[in-house]
């Protein structure tokens, strides 16, 4: 399925706000402006979660993994209001962690109210004594019953980096049959910060690094399309996978395409998260005696949708003094294995398109990526 979305006259779009991606070490980030006055804060981009979450400045709550660093002060924050507190367990008398509420929020010259979690406790200052906390619990409506959440779908300390970031941007489309107020409703969602179009790009072809609330594409290059699998998500059904010209599940029972797997473009994470058995069979033509990797074996082809989507080697392995890294990973067993991450090594060379409004996600390749 492959279409473009603008007329010749309109050759590329002109009035979308773009910032620039950034990146540090093993993280993707824009900055966003919080408060009043503005503070800047290093964001993540989360597509498999729809609430937005910050450090505070004073909390290290993340700090024994390094996983975020404080960026925020709700102190210094005269906007920050209607707050509620989350709570370390399921029980209002335990620690709060957290504080959401409602502040100024910005991407660009894009200026709004938006509803964001902060977190805000600061522990002992020996390491031993940090928690390990999984999930947290709020009041979504003040109605005395709490409700848990977590930190999005990974383990959040051991595939964060090194704590350059401040939190996570939170773009799940979860705009549909929500309710209007509280915490796990429209309120936390991206929508209404998008241009009319109802869509986000993210860009990394030939030197590029932008995010855009809209939709980028020039109207002389073909978007190909891929449709959710629910209305809800931006995760796409993997029919097969194509290695060295093979599918790689010829010997085995379990067909990829009847498992129902998913993936989903998730540039929170670097790296790209599959079920042990595929992660193996595309990381063993990498495998060579002599120091590095070899990367002679032609891009991998993930196909969806009736669309193919070649990852090249260069693009995922990387050549060390003595072994070979790959960024393709197996997903944890305590995670579902039919559900995969693709991260933004999966995202270089190409664009990618998160359309809101028909629950479809659209790929666009440089020349050099494109499957053969």
């Amino acid at each position: 399925m492959s279409d473009t979305i603008f007329s010749e006259e309109d050759r590329c779009p002109s009035k979308v706000i773009t910032v620039p991606l950034h990146k540090h070490g093993h993280e993707v980030y824009i900055n966003i402006g919080i408060g009043n006055p503005v503070q800047t804060v290093k964001a993540k981009l989360d597509f498999q979660t729809h609430y937005s979450l910050i450090v505070d400045k004073k909390s290290n709550l993340f700090g024994k993994e390094a996983a975020f660093n404080g960026g925020y002060s709700t102190n210094s924050d005269s906007s920050f209001n209607n707050k509620l507190n989350a709570y370390q367990e399921n029980d209002q008398t335990s620690k709060v962690l957290g504080l959401y509420g409602q502040s100024n929020f910005e991407i660009g010259n894009k200026l709004a109210r938006k509803y964001f979690l902060n977190m805000i406790y600061r522990y002992h200052s020996d390491p031993k004594y940090y928690p390990w906390v999984w999930q947290l619990y709020i009041d979504s409506n003040g109605s005395g019953v709490l409700k848990s959440f977590g930190f999005g779908y990974q383990n959040y300390v051991k595939y964060e980096s090194n704590g350059f970031t401040n939190g996570f941007l939170g773009l799940e489309p979860r705009f549909k049959d929500t309710t209007p107020n509280g915490f796990f409703s429209s309120e936390t969602s991206i929508m209404d910060f998008l241009g009319p179009d109802k869509m986000i790009t993210i860009d990394m072809r030939n030197g590029k690094s932008s995010f855009s609330l809209g939709n980028t594409i020039c109207a002389n290059e073909t978007i190909n399309w891929m449709k959710s699998e629910n209305n809800d998500s931006f995760e796409f059904k993997i029919e097969d996978i194509i290695v060295k010209g093979k599918k790689i599940d010829d010997n085995t029972d379990n067909k990829i395409r009847n498992r129902n797997i998913t993936a989903v473009f998730n540039p929170r994470y670097r790296d790209i998260y599959i079920e042990k058995t595929f992660a193996d069979k595309i990381n063993n033509p990498s495998f060579q005696v002599k120091p590095g990797c070899n990367m002679d074996f032609g891009s991998v082809l993930f196909h969806s949708n009736n669309i193919k989507i070649g990852l090249k080697p260069e693009s995922f392995l990387r050549s060390g003094l003595v072994f070979c890294y790959s960024d393709v990973k197996t997903i944890d067993s305590s995670y579902p294995p039919n559900k995969w991450i693709f991260g933004w090594s999966f995202n270089k060379g190409r664009a990618i398109v998160y359309d809101y409004e028909r629950s479809r996600v659209g790929i666009v390749d440089e020349e050099s990526i494109k499957p053969k």
